[in-house]
């Protein structure tokens, strides 16, 4: 179709540089006048001659219209074309799309858009985390320009593909690719690209799991074994798992983690002084309501009442003499 589009273009500009020369040799007129009657010949607009033509002018001008109208009609009907097939748009959303890309920085890079490569670009979205998505599959390319995702459509095992969603500008790269192989080899590259990129790449089988082990990737996650770990927690530590959703995918008014380093001292500090709790025993984060409201606990003078639920983290023994506790609470009571 563009091949055709711009042999369309070079066809017709022949012709108009053809009218505009012959009328400045045949009939010794100004450049501007010979381009303005050669317009007005391909053009059919009926405008007449601007000055008399002698005879040979007017056979000249004959063979322009045979063949010049030839081609003027060819190129409008391959524009109409492009405009009705949404090539034309589709042009335009590319030229977008490389604007983008080239002003992403600090961003991350999601490579493949499957079942978890979506999953992911919704999370970073969520975080309001720049990102760009490499997948061969052009089916999703109409989806990538609706939402405004800047993309790359090609393999992404590929340099050239890293490179134009900007792998050496990315903070990290998510290697979410159905073969655990290619992830591997997926991850080794975009170390190479940018040694400093943090690398988390998806693993389908545990012999690949160990091959992972011995490389350069930041992180290995095997989405069956975390969706079977989810699924006991879900029956054993329902309320827990709630609240580590809670946290992480519906956005509580909670920080992960804070990097030291940000924050440069001069000398160690300790917690306490920050008014940081340290944990000793079981440690109290929540309390489900039996009204189905939650309260983080900051104020160690909150009440419990008979049907809510303590949601605390400990190790074992800890929990025990914790029920412990609660057994003689009751008896006092």
């Amino acid at each position: 179709m563009w091949r055709r589009l711009w042999l369309a273009i070079a066809l017709f500009g022949f012709f108009l540089a053809l009218g505009t020369v012959g009328y400045v040799v045949i009939e010794d007129w100004a450049p501007l006048d010979a381009f303005y009657m050669t317009i007005i010949t391909l053009s059919t607009v009926g405008f007449g001659e601007i000055r008399n033509l002698s005879p040979e002018g007017r056979i000249f001008t004959s063979f322009l219209i045979l063949g010049g109208i030839g081609s003027a009609c060819y190129l409008f009907s391959l524009i109409t074309e492009a405009v009705v097939s949404g090539q034309l748009a589709r042009v335009l959303g590319e030229r977008k799309n490389r604007k983008a890309l080239e002003a992403l920085t600090g961003h991350y890079i999601v490579c493949g858009y499957g079942k978890v490569g979506r999953k992911i670009c919704e999370f970073l979205r969520a975080e309001g985390r720049p990102f760009a998505v490499i997948d061969a599959d052009v089916r999703y390319l109409e989806r990538f320009q609706e939402e405004k995702i800047p993309y790359v459509i090609g393999e992404a095992v590929s340099r050239e593909n890293l490179e134009s969603a900007g792998i050496k500008k990315a903070l990290g790269l998510f290697a979410a690719l159905g073969d655990s192989s290619k992830n591997l080899y997926l991850g080794l590259l975009a170390k190479e690209l940018n040694p400093s990129i943090k690398v988390v790449a998806r693993s389908e089988d545990e012999e690949a799991a160990l091959v992972f082990e011995g490389s350069r990737i930041d992180a290995l996650v095997q989405p069956s074994r975390v969706g079977a770990l989810r699924m006991f927690l879900a029956m054993m530590r329902p309320h827990v798992v709630d609240l580590i959703e809670e946290a992480m995918v519906d956005r509580a008014d909670l920080q992960d983690e804070i990097l030291v380093e940000d924050f440069p001292l001069e000398k160690r500090v300790k917690l306490k002084d920050l008014g940081v709790k340290v944990m000793e025993g079981a440690y109290a984060i929540l309390i489900k309501r039996r009204d189905g409201r939650r309260e983080f606990i900051f104020d160690p003078e909150l009440e419990l009442e008979s049907g809510d639920i303590l949601v605390v983290i400990g190790h074992e023994r800890d929990l025990q003499s914790l029920e412990k506790r609660f057994v003689e609470a009751r008896k006092r009571s």
